[in-house]
């Protein structure tokens, strides 16, 4: 009898160390994953991993990664009345002189990085209050509004020439003039963000001034 008791306390025994063990297995296994959660959700993530921006959505780490735009010259505004604009006829859908309806500006890739920018098939988009528009390029010889049209293709290199393509290229500077079916007045915020296919994209907020003129200097 005490034989078997002695037997009965091994095995118990037994099975407390392997309980021990199953129970260290899991601890280990919840501190393991939680650490991993933490990382992943903290500043700095595991190595290897990356993270894809949503569908739909512009990442900010794609805008400082690849070829930016920027406008050298700035932005002028005209009058919304129909007339010739750089050069280029522009009907307007509705006409008003004291607002801004056609827009003009140049751009270049940013810092003479390279690569070739596909502006053929770039957009506009055009915001202001409740309005937005997307914006397509067209390259008939006149502008009916809303849409957009390359005025102009320079080299910022003396003596050299743009090609004669629709591509942006490292030294190369496209004029646009853009044309929205909303129009801005005095004291109107708007945002027109040059935006191509392959991601680029060149956000521009500008506050119209007090006085309306026949070319508005909006900077």
């Amino acid at each position: 009898m005490i034989q078997h008791r002695g037997q009965l306390h091994g095995n118990e025994d037994a099975l407390t160390g392997l309980e021990i063990v199953i129970l260290l297995i899991v601890a280990v296994s919840i501190i393991g994953y939680l650490g991993y959660g933490e990382i992943t959700n903290g500043k700095t993530p595991p190595v290897g991993s990356q993270q894809k921006p949503k569908q739909g959505l512009i990442a900010n780490d794609v805008v400082a990664s690849t070829d930016l735009l920027s406008d050298p010259g700035g932005i002028y505004g005209y009058p919304a009345v129909d007339g010739t604009i750089a050069g280029v006829p522009v009907i307007f859908k509705t006409q008003n002189p004291a607002v801004l309806g056609a827009f003009e500006l140049t751009i270049q890739p940013f810092m003479m990085n390279s690569g070739n920018i596909d502006m053929g098939h770039a957009s506009v988009l055009w915001v202001s209050g409740t309005d937005q528009e997307k914006l397509s390029l067209t390259q008939t010889p006149q502008l009916i509004c809303p849409n957009w049209t390359i005025t102009n293709k320079a080299n910022s290199v003396p003596l050299k020439g743009a090609n004669q393509d629709l591509f942006l290229q490292t030294d190369e500077q496209f004029t646009l003039l853009v044309c929205p079916a909303g129009h801005a007045g005095p004291y109107q915020q708007f945002t027109m963000t040059i935006a191509p296919e392959n991601g680029q994209i060149l956000p521009l907020t500008r506050m119209v001034p007090a006085g309306i003129t026949p070319v508005t200097n909006l900077g």
